[in-house]
């Protein structure tokens, strides 16, 4: 071997362990990066058992520990347990007879089994609502490390009028799959399940789930890749949750815009297609001011829901009584459902700490649309109506917007101060910086926050010092009515 030839693989030789060790850790630090932008994956077969109301899942869960410590327990939510007991159950008293029209019927989840691994993991089911899933790892999940865990339960829906329920005409499978706990400041969230306002903070994650029922049924969700005769295949990316409908009375009216295919059920014709034509609508409006709609898909289902309307991700829910009333409230609440696939779907928030967050910019975000459909005169309307009376409330005068769920006595102050006296902040601001200014500020928040966690600083930070300083005297109380 020539002299100069020995030299270099000599200089190998010296340095290849080092160099080795290098490159193993450059490869450990690109597999931990990875991961810590990998989105959990949750894996759903589930079968609706329509003699005894139950839904049968199983469900695994692929996740990654993003805590930053290493953990010795995993805490994920079973909120169907808080229907099990009429002192527990998320409905405000004087709303009971409302929630329960035929009395009051319990529903919880049995049968659990939990396996990490492949292997069985003890549990506990902990809270006053018993919501909180507990389960001991058999071993230490270390920062970035992945695991898999495998739930096996039945969900018995009780008959009510609520999120998680059935009735006559519908099923709602809504906040009844195992959802991971947000890790936060050392802890895992496990917060009541409170009967005011939408109690649930979960991180975007990827959903594949399969169900099946009895012949007959309408199945209705996002992600619909596959539909034959009581089977449907749902496949999404980037979702908080995971929603669905049944009804063996569900009539249907779809379209296409811009490539998103948009879904209306209801129990007519007639009333599917006026759900669809506002979201429809809605889409176009919010997409052209806010950014581009997040998901591939978007629909609407009727429901015999007494709150009036709920949102998921590319999923809302209306209740059926709006489509044969005559006071227009279904087009506002399809428009304001609509907007939270903005402000909660694609930009989270913690709607327990600030429900504020969502809620002040889907309702102003459905004045808006009534401005751009109708006219300023409408626009008008609606805010000496609906908003004004809230800021003028003598018992609101200098209280700020920003406050926990907890704090809420009643339905009505809450959504006098979170939704109302939210939406007039908002309108404070966009009168400050002028419409365009305004709706470019929303479209930074947007696009700086898809698909995470905002918190409020992150809202402020999208507005100059002055509006944001603005915004702060709203959130903490220092407007004490409208100029």
């Amino acid at each position: 071997m020539p002299a100069v030839l020995q030299n270099v693989w000599l200089k190998i030789k010296k340095y290849k362990l080092p160099l080795l060790g290098a490159v193993l850790l450059l490869m450990l630090c690109l597999i931990l990066a990875g991961n810590a932008h990998r989105r959990d994956h949750y894996q759903v077969q589930a079968v609706w058992q329509e003699e005894n109301a139950t839904l049968s899942v199983q469900e695994t869960i692929r996740l990654t520990n993003r805590a930053g410590e290493s953990l010795d327990h995993l805490c994920l939510r079973l909120y169907p347990n808080a229907f099990a007991e009429e002192r527990s159950v998320p409905v405000p008293d004087n709303e009971l007879s409302i929630a329960y029209p035929e009395g009051f019927a319990s529903g919880s989840v049995s049968n659990l089994s939990v396996q990490v691994n492949g292997k069985n993991a003890p549990f506990v089911l902990e809270g006053a609502q018993r919501t909180v899933l507990r389960v001991q790892l058999p071993f230490s999940l270390r920062p970035q490390g992945g695991a898999e865990v495998t739930l096996r339960y039945d969900a018995a829906l009780s008959r009510n009028r609520l999120r998680t329920g059935v009735l006559t005409k519908d099923v709602r499978l809504c906040n009844v799959l195992a959802t991971l706990c947000i890790f936060q400041d050392g802890a895992f969230r496990t917060d009541d399940y409170t009967p005011i306002g939408d109690p649930f903070l979960s991180e975007c994650a990827d959903w594949d789930v399969e169900l099946t029922a009895p012949g007959g049924y309408v199945a209705a969700g996002p992600g619909l890749v596959r539909a034959e005769d009581g089977r449907w295949i749902f496949r999404t990316r980037n979702q908080r949750d995971f929603a669905l409908l049944l009804s063996k009375d569900y009539e249907v009216a779809q379209t296409e815009q811009n490539g998103i295919c948009i879904r209306s059920f209801a129990f007519t014709e007639e009333d599917a297609q006026q759900a669809l034509d506002t979201a429809a609508q809605a889409l176009r409006l919010y997409s052209e001011w806010f950014g581009d709609y997040p998901y591939p898909d978007f629909t609407v289902c009727a429901a015999d829901f007494y709150v009036g309307g709920m949102e998921y991700p590319a999923l809302a829910i209306v209740d059926q009584r709006l489509y044969t009333a005559q006071d227009g409230m279904l087009e506002f609440v399809v428009a304001h459902e609509t907007a939270h696939q903005w402000w909660y779907a694609a930009v989270g928030s913690d709607q327990i700490a600030s429900p504020w967050q969502d809620e002040a910019l889907a309702e102003y975000s459905t004045l808006l649309y009534y401005e751009s459909v109708y006219g300023a005169d409408s626009f008008d309307s609606l805010y000496q109506n609906m908003v004004r009376p809230a800021v003028d409330n003598p018992s609101l005068r200098g209280v700020g917007i920003a406050q926990e769920l907890s704090r809420f006595e009643s339905t009505a102050v809450y959504d006098a101060l979170v939704y109302r006296k939210g939406a007039a902040m908002l309108h404070d601001l966009r009168a400050h910086l002028g419409n365009e200014a305004f709706l470019t500020a929303l479209r930074s928040y947007y696009k700086s926050n898809r698909f995470k966690l905002a918190a409020p600083e992150d809202f402020l930070s999208a507005f100059d010092a002055e509006n944001a300083a603005l915004a702060k005297r709203w959130l903490n109380g220092g407007i004490q009515s409208e100029s």
